[in-house]
């Protein structure tokens, strides 16, 4: 068969007529012709006819051109190399495949990683990386503990780092490639608390699932339910070592073996991983960052550093915390602070506007004739409707109070007379903006003086009752919970004096102890008001009930205190046989 180029190039009159000469020795004759009559020539053939000197030339010319003919070809050549260099070009870069690489946005925050610590171990660095990179927890904090003493329970030498999980697969996932990684790459045996095997969650559900068939009940499987088996927190915990376990055998003075095993050695590591919400709920960095804080203030203390400015402690604090650097939460924190700012210039200025314009003067008189000191306290004239004016008053100009101002106000406003009703509640709301005010101006509502000024105030009011009772008892919670703060045998006594007046003798005998319960030593005026309200009791049994343990406590006390009261109350306490039989071996 001919092939198609063949019957395309037949198809062209130009290449019959070429192909015909090329086959014949003379063209032929075209039909309805004379013989003598060529071919008619073709269109565009033209015959290039050559002059003899070209056609025959020397042996000379012969050599020229074959000198010439190299030269030529070369020249051939070199383009033909050219030409295939632009195809090549062309091909390897064509104009469809000439796109620009798609341009990412920059990312609005990038993570930073926690920095090892000094002396901690090489393991430590590449795991960090391994934690964000590849276990993909964000939010990464790490804590230095290793300067606590006693250690933890988790461990001397501790660290411990926290991971945020983005659900309770991830979490369990990755903890589970975690530790197992640690046992193929690093041969440390870590251990994961909370950690739920592949298999073991599809098992547990199976187990519930087949309980609450038997129970008749399907209620206890909930979708997205606590059923008790995810905690969302996963703790891996391993000991890290450079240099391997080093065991050593304990010896006492005389030189005999003392105790058993190895000596916990190297450093504690331990990951919290753990989900967003119960992140969020346990807030543990707040936990061990308490802890950490004053276990530094009792070295201080051993040391014999007495810092008074507690910057340092802090300094001290944040140097071995490292918490995440979340942008956002930044942002979050600034606004809280912002709403817990002291409000001074901004609040005078909207209180003046929901008033009328007072003159300079008129601010002045009642700075100085309208509020009460504490010469005032004692004048009836004071009730609820005028001390609220005051407050008002001085609430609204921003007038500068002092601490005792307002303090006298206070007690003013539970000492003042009841009307009618109840007006615990009216009483309460109006402290409220007095402690409001004294915050305001920098005044510390819970110090240990404007505590127990508010236990006096509430404990002798007139208007005392179950609300009052109920404020005392918040109050109380709130000075006991102030550790590192022992309270002076002056304020003791005037807890005693407010309790003795409500005849609250469980109160009383609890401020009583105290001194004792600190391991410091009652002063006699302390002893002395204990005798006097028992002997303005005249109870019995009250009497004697508080000498079989005040009285022996009196005797141990150093310096030594003298029994010069006790008499006053044995008159009361015992028969006069026994009173005088006493006075005789006592005294």
């Amino acid at each position: 068969m001919i092939t198609r180029p063949v019957t395309a190039a037949l198809g062209c009159c130009g290449c019959r007529n070429a192909i015909l000469r090329a086959v014949s020795s003379r063209p032929l004759p075209a039909i309805g012709q004379s013989a003598s009559r060529g071919m008619r020539p073709v269109p565009g053939a033209i015959l290039r006819t050559f002059p003899p000197s070209q056609q025959f030339g020397t042996a000379a010319q012969k050599e020229k051109d074959a000198q010439a003919k190299p030269d030529i070809e070369q020249r051939i050549i070199e383009e033909e190399i050219e030409d295939d260099a632009f195809d090549d070009d062309d091909t390897e870069n064509p104009w469809f495949l000439d796109v620009e690489p798609p341009k990412h946005a920059p990312l609005q925050h990038i993570a930073s990683l926690p920095k090892v610590p000094e002396g901690a171990p090489n393991l430590l660095e590449p795991m960090i990386k391994y934690i964000h990179e590849d276990m993909g927890l964000d939010d990464l904090s790490m804590l230095d503990l290793r300067d606590l003493d006693p250690p933890a329970a988790l461990g001397p030498n501790l660290i411990m780092i926290f991971g945020t999980a983005r659900s309770e697969r991830h979490l369990h996932v990755s903890a589970g490639r975690f530790v197992r990684r640690l046992r193929r790459h690093h041969q440390v045996g870590a251990r994961a608390d909370g950690l739920i095997g592949p298999g073991e969650l599809k098992t547990k559900l199976r187990r519930l699932r087949k309980k609450a068939k038997m129970l008749g009940t399907n209620t206890t499987i909930l979708p997205g339910a606590d059923n008790g088996i995810s905690t969302g927190w996963v703790c891996v915990n391993f000991a890290a070592h450079d240099h391997g376990v080093q065991e050593s055998s304990n010896f006492d003075e005389s030189g005999r073996f003392s105790g058993f095993g190895a000596p916990l050695t190297g450093t504690t590591v331990v990951v919290q991983c753990m989900t967003e919400s119960r992140r969020n709920e346990l807030d543990l960095e707040t936990l061990w960052r308490g802890i950490l804080k004053r276990n530094l203030e009792e070295m201080q203390k051993v040391k014999g550093k007495t810092s008074s400015n507690p910057s340092e402690i802090e300094s001290l604090v944040s140097s071995r915390i490292q918490l995440p650097d979340n942008p956002s939460a930044h942002q979050w924190q600034k606004l809280k602070l912002a709403s817990q700012q002291q409000r001074q210039f901004s609040t005078m200025a909207r209180r003046l506007q929901a008033r009328t314009q007072r003159s300079e003067s008129q601010a002045a008189a009642i700075d100085s004739e309208t509020l009460v000191t504490e010469g005032q306290l004692d004048t009836p004239s004071f009730d609820l409707n005028a001390l609220r004016r005051h407050i008002h008053d001085f609430q609204v100009i921003g007038t500068p109070v002092s601490h005792e101002t307002i303090q006298s106000l206070i007690s003013a406003v539970f000492q003042a007379p009841v009307s009618e009703g109840d007006t615990a509640a009216e009483r309460l709301a109006l402290v409220d903006q007095l402690n409001l005010v004294a915050e305001e101006r920098g005044i510390s509502v819970i110090s240990q003086e404007w505590l127990i000024t508010l236990i006096e105030s509430i404990v002798t009011s007139p208007a005392y009752g179950e609300e009052l009772q109920r404020a005392q008892t918040n109050i109380e919670y709130l000075l006991s919970n102030r550790r590192g703060h022992i309270l002076s045998n002056e304020q003791v006594l005037r807890l005693m004096t407010a309790y003795a007046h409500q005849l609250d003798w469980d109160r009383f005998w609890n401020a009583f102890r105290i001194p004792s319960r600190f391991q410091t030593p009652r002063v006699p005026e302390l002893y002395e008001l204990a005798y006097r309200v028992l002997a303005s009791t005249g109870d019995r049994k009250l009497c004697t009930d508080a000498l079989r343990w005040v009285y022996p406590e009196m005797l141990k006390e150093e310096p030594k205190i003298w029994p010069t009261l006790v008499p006053r109350v044995c008159f009361i306490t015992l028969p006069r046989k026994i009173h005088w039989m006493y006075l005789a071996n006592g005294s």
